[in-house]
């Protein structure tokens, strides 16, 4: 299938849109998420521009080719097996190296940013330009397209909550479309991206509001210092395996301690002993498989023994 597609592109694409479509055969799925597994990605596609990635999608689609979107790959586990046809939004730009910058008020500012820009790349920005509002993501993995997909949410910030406006492709429509937050729309770990089947709408960018001369340094570095602590990145991990739920006051890493669970493995995948609601990779050895059946395992120790039914925040692909 890869052969007859590749050849059938270069003949749809002109010799410049298929240079800045990065294209890999057989690219392993487990590089490109921070869990470290995942099978093999049969075409593995990294279009640089939003043109480049509307004319693939349709290309693909006119093929009756099914694909999956990947963002950083933070928060999912791929499956052993693998994916045929992945588009990677890492490379996807609207304006290079960062973003697009409109003033809003006299104190305040628009970052408009690319869907693929890490938040390592965000927090670099605001804190050479002085601007504040991300400073509890320091040290957050993964993408900006990712983080408004799940509304990444941590030491008190929520992606929505200095959200403006995001960019996307309507897979079905084939057209560029422009979103408008609605607050009613999102919720903890919830946004109106991540209903359906991923790729229906594909994140392009988002607009975000930022303040003008306010980054907090002390802040950022404390958020740093307990990311670090709490073990972040010791071993490959896709963070929270678990949602909270601040209601009920459950606390999915206590309630896993609780229930003596730190330190527990199947096959590569263990309980981190360090923080009760990561799952690790501290070998490197851990299939897909593994850490399905410790999570299982998990929910099903924690309703028997609290009577709790724990909801996974983690995706399985």
């Amino acid at each position: 299938m890869s052969t007859m597609i590749l050849r059938e592109l270069k003949e749809v694409f002109n010799n410049d849109d298929f240079i800045k479509c990065n294209i890999k055969q057989e690219e392993s799925l487990s590089s490109h998420t921070t869990m470290n597994v995942g099978g093999k990605a049969e075409l593995f596609f990294e279009p640089e521009t939003v043109e480049i990635l509307v004319n693939l999608v349709k290309f693909l689609q006119e093929k009756k080719v099914q694909f999956y979107v990947l963002g950083g790959g933070s928060n999912l586990i791929i499956n052993d097996s693998g994916i045929k046809v992945v588009i990677s939004t890492r490379k996807l730009r609207i304006k290079d190296p960062i973003y697009e910058e409109s003033e809003l008020s006299e104190d305040s500012v628009s970052l408009n940013i690319s869907s693929g820009i890490s938040w390592g790349r965000v927090i670099s920005c605001c804190k050479k330009n002085n601007y504040s509002n991300f400073e509890a993501f320091t040290g957050l993995s993964g993408t900006v397209g990712g983080a408004i997909y799940m509304n990444a949410t941590c030491f008190g910030l929520s992606t929505c909550d200095n959200l403006i406006s995001v960019k996307y492709l309507d897979v079905d429509e084939l057209k560029i479309c422009e979103y408008m937050v609605e607050h009613s729309d999102w919720g903890y770990k919830k946004s109106p991206f991540k209903d359906g089947v991923a790729g229906k709408k594909i994140i392009i960018a988002g607009t975000f509001k930022v303040k003008k001369g306010h980054f907090d340094s002390d802040f950022s570095d404390r958020v740093l210092t307990e990311r670090k602590a709490k073990g972040h990145f010791r071993y490959p991990s896709a963070g929270s395996v678990f949602k909270n739920d601040i209601e009920k006051e459950i606390i999915a890493g206590k309630i896993i301690e609780e229930c003596g669970l730190k330190g527990f493995k199947i096959g590569g995948a263990e309980v981190a002993s360090f923080h009760g609601n990561f799952i690790i990779n501290p070998e490197r050895k851990a299939s897909a498989k593994d850490i399905k059946s410790l999570v299982d395992y998990i929910k099903d120790v924690v309703k028997k023994k609290k009577n709790i039914i724990l909801e996974n925040e983690i995706i399985f692909i």
